[in-house]
């Protein structure tokens, strides 16, 4: 980490976060890919109607993934990006449905609702610093990589 003078393991690199203790509403959560993948799956339970198994409600979930902040071809939920006909955009691939969540270190939350797909992506870019940005692309073609896999004849 280049303004802390060390290496940062298991800790935020983000600036912000790290002045506001170390966890903040855009930075700081760590978890496992699984985890993630779980909590991006309560969101898609309330959607379907299984509350039981949500974190939030069925209402509330849909006022978050409606479009509240819109500049350009880029729509912004509650706590969400939300498709954007982009073509780079990380959501992109997904149904117009779909939204989710970037992070500065290349991670990924993508949900889509039409397809029942969950996509979680954990990665650190800025381990080794932050001159290289390669994982925004990177992100974008494990997201259509995924929808290969899944939907091998899809455009």
């Amino acid at each position: 980490c280049g303004w802390r003078g060390r290496r940062v393991v298991g800790a935020v690199h983000d600036e912000n976060a790290f002045y506001l203790g170390g966890v903040a509403g855009h930075a700081g959560l760590f978890s496992t890919a699984p985890d993630v993948a779980r909590f991006g799956q309560s969101f898609l339970n309330a959607l379907h109607g299984h509350a039981g198994t949500a974190l939030l409600r069925a209402d509330t979930v849909t006022a978050m993934v409606q479009p509240h902040a819109v500049a350009g071809t880029v729509r912004r939920g509650l706590g969400f990006a939300l498709w954007s006909p982009d073509p780079e955009a990380s959501g992109n691939p997904f149904s117009t449905h779909a939204f989710g969540h970037t992070g500065f270190t290349g991670t990924s939350l993508w949900i889509d609702p039409a397809r029942d797909l969950v996509v979680a992506l954990l990665t650190n870019e800025v381990y080794n610093g932050r001159a290289a940005r390669t994982l925004v692309p990177l992100r974008l073609d494990v997201h259509r990589a995924v929808l290969h896999v899944l939907e091998p004849d899809a455009p």
